[in-house]
């Protein structure tokens, strides 16, 4: 018996030194081999996960820890006690990683356009064709420049556009194994509200959980956001970055909206640091309609607003730090980097 617990602790061992030198050192290159091993993880867990049309990640979260505490207390002695304490971490630790997390220390076909370089002139000339796409989609949409977009589309209709928009473009090349996307409604979406999150991919299921709060406008770009992450993009200015050009490139117009939409309010947020008085002129250049929808986003942020949000997106952002994203959670926003110099390379 002393001989299988050796073997075993060894094993646990071995798992655990060899996924921290891996997630903390460069002697191992992932890139290598773990694109494969997601790919195939991906397969196994998409295609179990697929059918439930309940959040199977989101009822762990609630079992798991009982189970923790139930097997803890029915240890007797103090010492299996210590162990099991130590070990739990471990073994999150270990799994997060190698289930979805290494894809944070791999880097993508966008690093060529994270080149941090671009003029003004640049960033105003992309706003401007944003802005005019934009306005154009909200027109076609709504038939008049005074009314908000609405969609009668259900969540699941929404998703299974997003999915096949992605399915449609070059994004998906990266893995061709991954073809089935689990996206579900979030049993916690109350509670992401008030946390500030839209939505998450779970790193245990993969599935990709959404708050459904949000505002319908915003579920698109979301969904499409999510699975992003589902295909190996980790980085949270990649997966906007996708998630809008997927989105943009859509044969249903509200999805183009949803997308052009976001990298809209990207943009102007983007001039609004450097120039305040131009951002004055170019929110007067929007439609009255889309400013209706984009307040339609701030007045869900305030109805959610808290004094605890700021305290959970203080720990993503040690979180993102953490997993190699240097500028924490400023990282959605450095999707403007993206779509410049994406934008720029194309005229």
């Amino acid at each position: 018996m002393n001989s299988i617990l050796k073997t075993s602790f060894l094993v646990f061992l071995t798992i655990f030194l060899l996924t921290l030198t891996i997630n903390k050192t460069s002697i191992i290159n992932i890139e290598n081999f773990y694109p494969q091993i997601y790919a195939q993880w991906f397969s196994i867990l998409s295609y179990a996960y697929i059918y439930p049309s309940i959040a199977i990640g989101d009822i762990i979260y609630v079992i798991f820890p009982l189970f923790v505490i139930i097997y803890f207390y029915r240890i007797e002695r103090r010492r299996d006690k210590f162990y099991f304490i130590i070990k739990i971490p471990i073994i999150i630790y270990c799994f997060f990683y190698w289930s979805w997390g290494f894809n944070y220390n791999l880097k993508s076909e966008l690093e060529s356009l994270k080149t941090n370089e671009y003029s003004r002139e640049e960033l105003y000339s992309t706003t401007q064709y944003y802005i005019k796409k934009t306005n154009d989609l909200q027109i076609a949409l709504s038939k008049s420049s005074q009314d908000k977009v609405e969609s009668k589309l259900s969540f699941y209709q929404v998703k299974n556009e997003c999915i096949n928009s992605i399915k449609k473009s070059n994004w998906i090349l990266i893995n061709k194994e991954i073809t089935n996307f689990p996206v579900k409604k979030s049993l916690f979406s109350t509670p992401l509200s008030y946390m500030g999150f839209s939505g998450y991919i779970n790193p245990f299921t993969l599935e990709a959980n959404i708050n459904f709060n949000i505002p319908d406008i915003s579920l698109p770009v979301t969904i499409s956001h999510e699975i992003a992450h589902q295909i190996g993009y980790a980085f949270e200015d990649e997966a906007n970055y996708i998630a809008i050009e997927t989105l943009s490139n859509s044969k249903n117009n509200y999805l183009r909206y949803s997308g052009n939409l976001m990298a809209v309010q990207y943009l102007l947020a983007e001039i609004k640091k450097i120039n305040p008085q131009l951002h004055k002129l170019y929110i007067k250049d929007l439609n009255v309609g889309v400013i209706k929808n984009i307040q339609q986003k701030n007045e869900y942020y305030l109805k959610y607003q808290n004094k605890y949000e700021s305290f959970f997106k203080k720990n993503y952002d040690i979180f993102l730090k953490i997993n190699n994203q240097k500028a924490g959670i400023k990282t959605y926003s450095l999707v403007v980097d993206l779509l410049i110099n994406d934008y720029q390379s194309k005229i």
